[in-house]
């Protein structure tokens, strides 16, 4: 994947930007906001179990850019997600 303007990678480069998480203060990254934050293990539960009932695994590759038939379900269970995580301000 990419660079990203999230702040964990923005920060570094743009002043007045914390990089740190604001909940766990670990860098917001896309990696730690979908599959780390300890803050939102509850969440990530049914993102994980909506890819694995497509016979996915939890990592960044297949929340991002599911295949085949898991596109639409995932994607739908990851805007809740980010919903639910209060963290679309974020991205």
């Amino acid at each position: 994947m990419g660079t990203t303007l999230l702040p964990g990678g923005a920060g570094k480069y743009v002043l007045g930007i914390d990089p740190a998480c604001p909940r766990c203060q670990e860098p917001l990254t896309a990696p730690h906001m979908l599959l780390q934050c300890p803050n939102h293990k509850a969440q990530r539960e049914y993102l994980e179990a909506a890819l694995h009932s497509h016979g996915l695994v939890l990592n960044l590759y297949n929340v991002l850019d599911p295949k085949g038939a898991a596109r639409g379900p995932v994607f739908s269970v990851l805007a809740k997600y980010l919903l639910d995580c209060q963290i679309t301000d974020k991205i």
